[in-house]
């Protein structure tokens, strides 16, 4: 009895697994979308929760605009799968370049808008930036994840005969 290897990893579809850094950075990416479900779940006096992360509402605004895409490329996660709508496909292909891009975006937009002082008065909001330069960097070099988004399961043709 032989012993499956031990890489690459796949799932139940015989797909490379998505790596666990990749919803890592999903969750970075979709920060203002998280940051939002929170303040809606929050009761009404501690509402400017939102304030803290996004001083003026532009900001918000515009980092909700640039995480949008990623919304897609979540719906066509769901989707990887055998009896999943391989429509999605084609949005799975790119979701690599499309993770770069919001990336990049991403970590220049908040390079730009953080204050003169940061390291004064809020040293914690450098480790977003630098989080951000992190996934960008894997993003470009991760062979793993170039093998994920190439992939795409085969529809399940076989029929349960009664």
């Amino acid at each position: 009895m032989t012993q499956p290897p031990l890489w690459p990893v796949l799932d139940d579809h015989g797909l490379h697994k998505v790596p666990l850094r990749f919803y890592w950075l999903l969750v970075l990416l979709l920060r203002p979308y998280i940051c939002w479900v929170l303040v809606l779940t929050l009761p009404q006096a501690q509402r400017d929760m939102l304030a803290l992360f996004y001083p003026r509402q532009t900001d918000f605004i515009l980092a909700c605009a640039v995480a949008a895409p990623l919304l897609l490329l979540i719906a066509a996660l769901s989707q990887r799968k055998a009896k999943g709508y391989a429509g999605w496909r084609h949005i799975w292909r790119f979701g690599r370049g499309l993770m770069l891009t919001v990336a990049t975006v991403d970590l220049l937009l908040t390079i730009l808008h953080l204050p003169a002082q940061v390291m004064l008065d809020a040293p914690w909001r450098i480790l977003s930036p630098v989080l951000l330069f992190i996934g960008c960097l894997w993003l470009l070099r991760s062979r793993t994840l170039r093998a994920v988004f190439a992939e795409w399961p085969e529809p399940d043709t076989s029929k349960s005969k009664s």
